[in-house]
């Protein structure tokens, strides 16, 4: 398609004539292309401050300052799944309102009466995935310009939407500018895809103008612009067309002005009173914008947007209906493969490091792509269908291909797509333990670890992680067993753990990789190790209940009482963008809606994830903000 030429600002930088938007003020601009903010706050910090400015007032803010944002190596911020299975709609749900204070008392002191405070919020950012689902409704672009160009968001702790931890700082708001450039070039392109969605009238005067800066700037920023937003954008373009370039490059510098905006690149929400710690409920318009990133990871389309403007999402029947609607769509695609592929892990079986090939020659883009593609339709089944949600520890059937039933030793002729296969009598595998992709992903690239494997356990499935290493303590490297050494690798890290310093962690952990042993350094079912028979008895703490092998460990952890509220805990961070139960949580909120969530999941919603979801996108955290701690 045809291409514009590129348009410029006379005398400017585009992101420096930005600031006469005055979306949020100088502040915010400042902090979008990461010049200092002046306030009590930090730098480009894109969780810095509350979003507590009104659209074209500063916004300080006590905030902290530009970030890193590199936070822990836990999935990655793309992926798609093979085979995996349709979304369904949402069962049946109750409207009723799971409040804070109807978890049970002996788990946290909840609160039972006054105002029960939700956790503080900061101002989230899009994602890279976010970006570039939205600029693929917003413009139609499918270029995925934004994957292959802005860098990966690591998240902090499991999920790349963690608000802390998307930062912000001038190399990565150089590279928005470049990409924003490119989107609106494309967009503006004779018969592209956009240029449709951005010219919503046909003439070229000034009324025009206005109507299409009205529209776009209503969708990029998920609220309609207020009057003096529309009269900014409207200024860049006649800026352009005073400069001597056509009706088109006038256009597509407002398109890039509204792309470079904070109201597109973050997801603001305007607070009352700025730094107040007094809770409020969002807006509709924001809520909207909730409850679309939750299940979709991309901008409200029109019908959620007309729900929020005539005051539709007001009761929580309103929400379960647009749930229900959202979850049905192809859309959802998105948290059926993002939030267990992150939580488990295992979108990106090589993020933090490959196989060493010289051991495993066996393993490569095809296997890898097999093992992702199973765990990846292995829990859309639990997500989706109806059943119980919590069977995905133990069920007797997984999905495979050619290439992972041939690694798996599984008979049978199948294809290049995932296709669902029963395990029943099978004692090596079934159950998400016994699949090549975690196991893979918790080991070291020449051999197993069942420290690695013994920590995902306790912190994925059960959210309760061993301790780290006490301070200053130096862990010498443990390579694997070889036959100059006499003994398999569990016993040398049997040896290791004698040591005293080390024993309080590797109680909790080894015990439980012990019993994972049978398995390789990529997932391959072995009996022996470094030609010794493999020990695969373990003891999962605190019970102290032993077994032997991942089947039994699945069938112990099946009935762990903190397997729900791991769950809930972990699906709590997705929906809301931050870390649950972490400091933050001074007034025990968060450890109140975790026990009264998992108590209704397993019961009123008979543990299935659809209903779950319809639930607590009806929560009070999903509602309502506080602008300070």
């Amino acid at each position: 398609m045809a291409k514009l030429g590129r348009a410029r600002v006379p005398g400017n930088k585009l992101y420096s004539s930005l600031l006469m938007l005055g979306v949020l003020g100088a502040a915010a601009c400042a902090a979008q292309i990461g010049d200092p903010v002046g306030s009590s706050g930090g730098g480009a910090g894109g969780g810095a401050g509350a979003n507590g400015a009104a659209p074209g007032s500063t916004a300080g803010g006590s905030g902290s300052g530009a970030g890193s944002g590199s936070g822990s190596v836990a999935g990655s911020s793309s992926g798609s799944a093979t085979g995996t299975a349709p979304v369904a709609s949402p069962l049946s749900v109750s409207p009723a309102d799971i409040r804070l204070g109807d978890a049970d008392p002996t788990t946290a002191s909840c609160a039972t009466s006054g105002e029960e405070l939700v956790p503080f919020r900061v101002l989230t950012r899009l994602n890279r995935a976010e970006y570039d689902n939205t600029v693929r409704d917003l413009l139609g672009d499918t270029t995925h310009l934004a994957l292959t160009t802005l860098p990966t968001d690591y998240g902090d702790g499991a999920f790349d939407n963690n608000a802390e931890a998307l930062t912000i700082d001038p190399t990565l708001a150089q590279t928005y500018q470049q990409v924003a450039e490119t989107l609106a070039e494309s967009a503006m392109a004779a018969n592209s895809p956009g240029r449709p969605l951005i010219l919503v009238c046909t003439t070229t005067d000034n009324a025009c103008v206005t109507q299409i800066a009205t529209s776009f700037a209503a969708r990029a920023w998920r609220r309609p612009a207020t009057t003096t937003e529309v009269t900014n954008l409207v200024a860049l373009y006649t800026a352009t067309r005073t400069a001597g370039f056509s009706f088109d490059q006038g256009i597509q510098i407002l398109v890039e002005g509204a792309l470079m905006s904070p109201n597109f690149l973050f997801r603001p929400e305007i607070d009352p009173t700025i730094n107040s710690p007094s809770q409020h409920p969002v807006s509709s318009y924001e809520l909207a914008t909730r409850l679309s990133y939750f299940l979709w990871s991309t901008m409200p389309d029109a019908a959620l947007e007309t729900a929020a403007a005539g005051g539709q999402l007001a009761t929580r029947a309103g929400i379960v209906q647009q749930v229900t609607r959202m979850w049905a769509d192809p859309k959802a695609s998105a948290m059926v493969t993002r939030f267990p592929g992150m939580w488990l892990d295992t979108l990106n079986v090589t993020i933090a490091k490959t196989p060493d090939s010289t051991i495993f020659p066996q393993f490569n883009a095809t296997l890898q792509a097999a093992m992702q593609g199973e765990t990846a339709a292995f829990m859309s089944s639990f997500m989706t269908g109806d059943v119980s949600f919590f069977d995905f520890i133990d069920a007797k059937y997984t999905y495979v291909n050619q290439t992972l039933a041939t690694f798996y030793g599984i008979p049978g002729q199948f294809g290049t797509q995932m296709t669902r296969v029963d395990l029943t009598g099978n004692t090596e595998r079934g159950g998400l333990l016994t699949q090549a992709s975690f196991l893979t992903v918790a080991a070291a690239p020449e051999r197993t670890s069942p420290v690695m494997r013994g920590q995902w356990v306790l912190s994925r499935i059960l959210a309760t992680p061993a301790p780290p290493p006490p301070q200053g303590i130096v862990i010498p490297p443990i390579s694997a067993a070889t036959p100059a050494d006499g003994m398999t690798f569990r016993q040398k890290m049997e040896e290791h753990a004698k040591n005293p310093v080390c024993a309080a962690c590797h109680n909790l952990m080894d015990p439980i990789g012990f019993g994972l042993e049978n398995y390789d350094a990529i997932g391959e079912w072995r009996t022996t190790d470094n030609n010794l028979p493999v020990d695969a008895s373990g003891t999962l703490q605190p019970s102290g209940q032993m077994f032997t092998g991942a089947i039994a460990l699945e069938s112990i952890l099946k009935t762990d009482t903190r397997v729900p509220s791991a769950v809930v805990q972990y699906l709590l961070s997705y929906a809301l963008g931050r870390s649950v139960n972490s400091a933050s949580d001074q007034w025990g909120a968060d450890q109140c809606a975790v026990g009264a969530l998992a108590k209704a999941f397993q019961t009123t919603d008979n543990s299935r994830m659809a209903a779950f979801v319809s639930r607590v996108a009806g929560i009070d955290a999903m509602r309502v903000r506080r602008a300070a701690p």
